[in-house]
């Protein structure tokens, strides 16, 4: 029995996960549908968040803002991270700390070096090899000989080393959001608006992190009966300025809110950004 996928879902949620990895990391590598990575060389000068916590952090924004579980590897490249995101399914969380590279692979089969398909990995076995540890035993010159242009990869990856930088391209999103889910279910209407300006102050934040601007908006309410409505509207003009963004979102909250209705959530998604591009116009000709 076959059941066909919905790859248009799938590409939504892999939006969703992506946009959530670049408020996490300026730097992000997108592979596949369901596969990145991350520069987080940044944690370096942070002393009060470890590679770990943050590896937690993200795995619960995933969850939060997605419903979906995902694995994450730490590790000093991509190879190692790789095969660390490999132990760590189906939803967990495995760090191989820098200098320990080689031997952690040490105790892993052959077959778990990135690029080892089956017809390879019978093919070192029928060698003899059948951990990464017989591998690293091997000079390069000899892998070499062996396997030709293959051997220096299985040489370079048999000891963990890997000098691809996460792609130079940084991530660029197709919106950007902020939301929040209340403890409690809330009326008061000046505490709704104090938490959109919040709200408004945080994606205007990313929004010029990312040096871009918007064209319009969406607000996504969530009423204590669980009904979900989403609205948008269009600006005049593509803006960066806060002011400009909160007012319009102030108004436009009023207009479409029904306020005899506790709300669970609230949130704000900036959409059609402009990838640096910004058109000016008489009134707005000062604005940075």
């Amino acid at each position: 029995m076959f059941v066909e996928g919905d790859y248009a879902i799938y590409r939504n949620y892999s939006s969703k996960v992506m946009d959530i990895l670049s408020r996490h990391s300026s730097l992000v590598e997108v592979v596949s549908i369901d596969e990145a990575y991350m520069d987080v060389s940044f944690l370096k000068d942070d002393p009060e968040m470890t590679a770990k916590q943050y590896g937690r952090k993200l795995k619960e924004a995933v969850l939060k803002n997605t419903g979906l579980t995902c694995s994450v590897g730490i590790a000093s490249n991509k190879l190692i991270a790789k095969i660390a995101s490999s132990r760590a399914k189906p939803n967990g969380l495995y760090e191989i700390p820098s200098g320990e590279e080689a031997a952690f692979l040490a105790t892993l089969p052959i077959g778990a070096i990135p690029g080892i398909g089956s017809k390879t990995e019978k093919s070192l076995i029928d060698d003899r090899l059948y951990t990464i540890a017989d591998l690293q035993k091997i000079d390069l010159d000899t892998l070499i000989e062996r396997y030709g242009t293959r051997g220096y990869y299985f040489y370079l990856a048999a000891h963990g080393i890997d000098k691809r930088p996460v792609d130079g391209e940084e991530y660029f999103p197709k919106s950007i959001g902020a939301e929040t889910t209340f403890e409690a279910d809330l009326a008061d209407s000046t505490i709704l608006l104090e938490t959109l300006s919040e709200l408004v102050q945080k994606a205007c934040k990313r929004l010029k992190k990312y040096q871009t601007r918007t064209r319009g908006f969406s607000l996504k309410l969530r009423y204590s009966d669980f009904r979900t409505v989403t609205r948008s509207r269009l600006l005049f003009s593509h803006t960066q300025d806060e002011q400009t963004i909160w007012e319009e979102a102030r108004d436009f909250f009023l207009k479409v809110h029904t306020k005899d209705v506790p709300l669970r959530l609230i949130g704000i998604s900036l959409e059609k950004l402009s990838d640096g591009y910004w058109q000016p116009t008489l009134w707005n000709w000062e604005q940075p």
